[in-house]
């Protein structure tokens, strides 16, 4: 082996220490990214684990009376089986509106009062008709009975043959026109006597009374206005007021088609006024009325109360429950039942029976004593009162007193 063939097989065997450095240098490049991402995973761990869990929640209630009876709910407004807008029935200007909104007012009290000027004037005018009819009638009469004395004056003496054949008929002729003159003015004074009784009856027109007893409602028109003698639904011709019989108050409620075979005349509910929300009214089905809304597809039912309540009024919001039977009247009070709330709300553990509470976003732990259940709920002998909300099938794991957590969006 030569000298240039031994430093050759030197030189392979000689290790070049110039490429540690660059190994070192690309491993530093990765350890500091992955340094940094696992300071960010840990970062997204701590505040996951600080972030408020989301619950679902529910509020304690009240039952509502006649809950296990009830057939069927329903929505609707009250309504009074008479009400009506007083108009006049003949135009004019009006000059005196007599009564205000909210005024109880009886049968034929006056409400408003017309111009009534031109309706006296053909009134006087009438009365004149009549007594010229009467004097043109009594000079009829007097004629008729001169014209019947003149005709059996000439038939006597016809008899004698004092007077021609001729004469006697013509007398006759003329009597039978007298009479018929006489009736033409009886006829004429009857005519008179109807177009007075006309003109009397438009007098009594401008003074605008009460059909029934009631509550004037609204008050439609002030004094100057010209009314037309009738109103037409959305526009006002003729209204004067609107007029309210509030005792006779009743639900129109909507019931779709498909339900309408669970409802019958007679049948037992209650009726749930959304401005009296703390009490419910017993009331029975009135009448079904036999036609169908098409764009609803509903029908509409009256719904009669037993006895109308004090502070009821046309048009408040109402629910109805038509009932399987009538609800005896010691249960027509729900604050007198235990409150409910979902059985799945109640957790129980070493210390009892307990409902998670969620007030101003954090979790309180409340104790309480369950009785029945009913359906999906459980009474609540003792416990938070109405409208508490309180977490819905919660994980005590996750749960503890002063929590801050987050509602779930739709839910409560």
């Amino acid at each position: 082996m030569t000298d240039s063939q031994a430093q050759t097989a030197l030189s392979a065997l000689r290790i070049d220490r110039s490429a540690a450095p660059m190994r070192r240098r690309r491993k530093r490049r990765w350890l500091i990214p992955a340094a940094l991402l696992l300071v960010v995973l840990g970062l997204i761990g701590v505040s996951l684990a600080r972030r408020p869990p989301t619950v679902r929640v529910a509020e304690v209630r009240e039952p509502l009376p006649g809950e296990q009876q009830t057939e069927l709910s329903a929505s609707g407004y009250v309504d009074s089986r008479r009400r009506s807008v007083i108009a006049p029935l003949i135009a004019g200007r009006l000059v005196e509106v007599a009564v205000e909104e909210g005024e109880p007012v009886r049968r034929d009290q006056v409400i408003a009062r017309l111009d009534d000027r031109d309706a006296r004037v053909v009134l006087e005018r009438a009365n004149a008709e009549v007594q010229a009819a009467g004097a043109r009638l009594a000079a009829s009469e007097a004629q008729a009975l001169n014209a019947d004395r003149t005709t059996e004056r000439t038939r006597n003496l016809a008899r004698q043959g004092a007077v021609p054949r001729a004469q006697l008929l013509d007398v006759e002729t003329a009597g039978r026109a007298t009479r018929e003159s006489l009736n033409l003015a009886r006829a004429q004074l009857a005519v008179a006597r109807r177009a007075r009784e006309a003109a009397r009856l438009q007098l009594t027109h401008t003074v605008v009374r009460a059909p029934f007893d009631g509550t004037v409602s609204r008050k439609l028109a002030d004094e100057g206005a010209v009314l037309a003698p009738a109103a037409l639904s959305g526009t006002n011709l003729g209204g004067i007021v609107e007029l309210v019989d509030l005792h006779a108050l009743e639900i129109e409620a909507e019931v779709s088609e498909e339900q309408l075979t669970r409802i019958r005349t007679g049948q037992p509910a209650l009726i749930f006024l959304d401005a009296l929300p703390e009490r419910a009214f017993p009331g029975q089905v009135a009448t079904v009325r036999p036609a169908i809304d098409r764009s609803k597809a509903t029908a509409t039912v009256r719904v009669r109360f037993q006895a109308v309540p004090q502070g009821a009024l046309p048009d408040m919001g109402a629910k109805v429950s038509f009932l399987r039977q009538p609800l005896p009247p010691e249960e027509l009070n729900a604050r007198a039942q235990p409150k409910r709330v979902p059985a799945s709300a109640v957790v129980r553990d070493a210390q009892g029976s307990a409902v998670w509470v969620v007030k101003d976003g954090r979790l309180a732990r409340q104790p309480v004593r369950v009785g029945e259940r009913v359906g999906d709920e459980v009474s609540l002998v003792q416990g938070p009162g109405a409208g508490t909300q309180v977490v819905v099938a919660p994980e005590p794991r996750r749960l503890r007193d002063g929590r801050r957590v987050k509602v779930e969006a739709g839910g409560g």
